[in-house]
């Protein structure tokens, strides 16, 4: 019985096989694309930085020698940026491990003081940095291009807001409008 079973799965892998040969043999005789080919094509990996960074380019009409001052703004507002970045992460994991020091509450009260200090002014800085950059961009725009650009920039603030709905005012413990809010809401009442 057992010997019947495995004659059986290899004849079932066989004609598999062959199947597919002869579908693949088939399919390329006619020209028509293969189900290997439209996987291939579907699930192809895609830059989204690298699309987007083209849609932008394309959308400005950006000439050659405008994305070649664009690409070095870019790269040297990188490099002016990563020694920040390194700070900032730095400080912040200081900030996270300090809860996990020896030191008493009220000496961990002014070490996280001093670090959330440092960690504003490194925050300022890269803002200081990236408003730069944009500055110098936007020097190599004409004019229609920056109409564009400040077209664009209205786009992504509507579409922002449209799904980052605007928070509340915290009216929690120790605000004046925490006494007088029901505990529950009111009854449903028909």
């Amino acid at each position: 019985m057992t010997k019947r079973k495995g004659v059986m799965r290899i004849l079932i892998v066989f004609l598999s096989l062959i199947c597919i040969c002869g579908f693949e043999n088939v399919a390329q005789s006619t020209g028509t694309k293969t189900p290997a080919d439209n996987v291939s094509v579907m699930f192809k990996p895609t830059n989204h930085k690298e699309q987007m960074r083209r849609q932008f380019e394309q959308r400005l009409n950006l000439s050659d020698k405008q994305k070649e001052k664009a690409r070095v703004i870019h790269q040297q507002g990188r490099e002016e940026m990563k020694p920040v970045m390194i700070q900032l992460s730095v400080k912040r994991q200081e900030l996270e491990m300090l809860s996990l020091t020896k030191l008493s509450e009220k000496e961990q009260k002014e070490r996280a003081d001093i670090l959330n200090a440092e960690i504003s002014a490194l925050e300022k800085q890269a803002r200081d940095i990236r408003k730069k950059n944009t500055q110098e961009f936007e020097k190599i725009l004409n004019k229609n291009q920056r109409n564009e650009l400040a077209a664009m920039k209205a786009e992504g603030r509507a579409k922002y807001e449209k799904n980052h709905h605007a928070r509340t005012p915290f009216q929690g413990l120790g605000t004046q409008n925490f006494l007088f809010k029901p505990l529950l809401p009111p009854p449903n009442r028909y």
